[in-house]
């Protein structure tokens, strides 16, 4: 009797959290449209067959980090951790293979929309509610759409960093993912450094065990390659893509593009230093003032901006802070509208032709840069506007009153 209880409570809470029919054909809605749009359009998820070369390659015994199989010639650019685990990519027929990476990034999105609330303390049915809605309209942002085109790891790597973080403090293992994140692909190490920054240095050094646990899987099952990954290819940008790319949204690429070089002169480069610098301190005293739910996603556009490459659909991070600014500060949410705009590609995506960009097309160049910079700046001020200091990591909205100088949804 007791356990028929129990599970009539646990039933009447799952339905509690269900979201409304509405937000669910919505979601349904916008698949079946997106389907429809990639049936006509019928993109080559370049990225999904590079990385099943990799995989292919390991499971060969060739040189992962020679030429492969790939259109365009397109190289490895990814730690050999990562080659190790694309080798599973080699055993569904390709067909197969590209209709489950639609159906897992799908799933991921709508993964990293419900981390993103718990991120952003909304809880209960809202939680559901809100990120099942932000899953049917975040599917058409830029980012999002040209991850879901190339067939890429994005989501992925954001679904781990977000679940470390939405982890309870206390956690042992908290750093664990994090430490897979980057172990597969070297920029979420960005977020040890933030970890360490704000004093959180048990997290850190079990980011730090585990990323350093990945390079020796990979050293111990390829030694040649990862010898040569992280003894000379990790350093080279120019294997990763053209600099001058206006698909690159990092401060390195609209200088090239401003300068009409690929070696600008270093005092442009200062420029990177700068950011990189006030970028991670306004994560820390964001991270001091309103917790990770800002300190977070200010250290994640922080390491875009600073990157030598971030191509456009590296900025997955527009879904937590589209579900941040409805949380926190709606009266800026219209500002990641530039994330469903597809602007940067209203210019030429042509090697040599983005050197020699007229001021229009510079600046079209340069949204999501605008907007990553403006980013930081509204945070300082939010966190500036602050009462006091976070509580704690997360704050749930029901149980804690709103922190000074945001809104409450």
């Amino acid at each position: 009797m007791r356990g028929f209880v129990v599970f009539r409570e646990k039933l009447s809470l799952a339905r509690k959290g269900t979201p409304p029919a509405w937000a669910l054909l919505a979601l349904a809605a916008s698949v079946v449209v997106y389907l429809g749009v990639r049936g006509l359009t019928k993109p080559s998820m370049v990225d999904l067959v590079v990385y099943r070369a990799e995989g292919a390659a390991v499971a060969a015994g060739v040189d992962l980090y020679g030429p492969l199989a790939t259109p365009h010639n397109l190289p490895a650019t990814y730690p050999p951790f990562a080659a190790l685990l694309f080798t599973v990519l080699i055993l569904p027929p390709y067909e197969a293979l590209r209709l489950t990476v639609i159906g897992l990034n799908i799933a991921l999105l709508l993964v990293v929309a419900l981390l993103s609330c718990r991120l952003a303390g909304i809880d209960g049915r809202r939680r559901t509610t809100v990120a099942v809605v932000v899953t049917a309209v975040g599917m058409w942002a830029e980012p999002v759409f040209t991850t879901f085109r190339y067939g890429q790891i994005n989501l992925l790597l954001l679904a781990l960093v977000l679940a470390d973080f939405t982890r309870p403090a206390t956690a042992r293992t908290r750093g664990f993912a994090l430490g897979i994140a980057a172990g597969m692909k070297v920029t979420p190490g960005i977020f040890v450094l933030y970890l360490l920054l704000t004093r959180r240095f048990r997290e850190a050094a079990v980011a730090t065990v585990t990323f350093a646990a990945t390079v020796l899987v990979g050293v111990l099952a390829l030694p040649d390659a990862s010898r040569r990954f992280w003894g000379e290819l990790v350093w080279d940008a120019d294997r990763v893509g053209r600099l001058e790319n206006a698909a690159n949204q990092s401060i390195r690429g609209l200088v090239v593009r401003i300068t009409h070089t690929r070696e600008p002169d270093k005092a442009w480069l200062l420029l990177v230093a700068v950011v990189a610098v006030a970028g991670l301190a306004c994560a820390v005293f964001a991270h001091r003032r309103l917790g990770d739910r800002w300190g977070l996603p200010v250290c994640a556009m922080t390491g875009l901006l600073m990157a030598p490459i971030a191509w456009t659909h590296h900025w997955v991070w527009c879904v937590p802070i589209a579900v941040l600014l409805w949380a926190d500060a709606r009266r800026a949410l219209a500002a990641v509208a530039v994330f469903w705009t597809f602007a940067v590609w209203a210019v030429p995506h042509v090697p040599y032709v983005e050197l020699d960009f007229a001021p229009w097309q510079t600046a079209l160049s340069a949204w999501y840069i605008l907007f990553g910079l403006g980013f930081l700046a509204f945070a300082a001020w939010q966190a500036r506007r602050a009462a006091r200091p976070a509580a704690a990591v997360l704050v749930p909205r029901r149980s804690a009153a709103p922190v000074s100088g945001s809104r409450a949804p």
